[in-house]
């Protein structure tokens, strides 16, 4: 799988910083995403200049667990605009058209902080038109950090 930098992630993404928790990626080179694809993999290092980190918390920074969902999410966006078009629908999913639907089953196993390169996975479950569900995960290192069973997008096409 070919790694995507940052700045051709922020080309893709209509998410951008301060906002945008994908330092490189890589998506599978299966063309559309399909639930047998290989999973989507990004990097994220937490560098303390995050600007909610100044209260979140006062004098004891920790990356926030609802940060951790985004970044999933935003690999999600990026594996869904980054794919060829699906041949039934034939045209491609509009960068301005993609929004969070829902997550299930979020748990958080361990504290974030500056310092921490979290290392990202998602599958996806199934995908059928306006929804894409992903299941994800994220580790520190060896350390399990946050899973979510269920994360899905609402898209829509040019």
């Amino acid at each position: 799988m070919p790694v995507l930098t940052a700045s051709q992630i922020r080309a893709l993404m209509p998410i951008q910083p301060p906002f945008l928790f994908l330092d490189e990626a890589a998506l599978p080179e299966t063309g559309i995403p399909v639930p047998s694809s290989p999973p989507a993999t990004a990097r994220y290092r937490i560098t303390g200049d995050e600007f909610f980190l100044r209260g979140h918390f006062r004098d004891n920074p920790v990356f926030p667990a609802s940060i951790m969902v985004e970044a999933l999410g935003q690999l999600g966006v990026l594996w869904l605009l980054a794919s060829p078009p699906a041949p039934a629908a034939g045209r491609d999913i509009d960068p301005g058209k993609v929004w969070f639907a829902s997550s299930e089953g979020v748990r958080c196993h361990r504290i974030c902080r500056p310092g921490d390169e979290l290392a990202l996975t998602l599958r996806l479950l199934r995908v059928r038109h306006p929804l894409a569900t992903f299941t994800g995960a994220i580790r520190v290192g060896t350390e399990k950090t946050a899973t979510v069973e269920e994360l899905t997008l609402t898209f829509g096409y040019k």
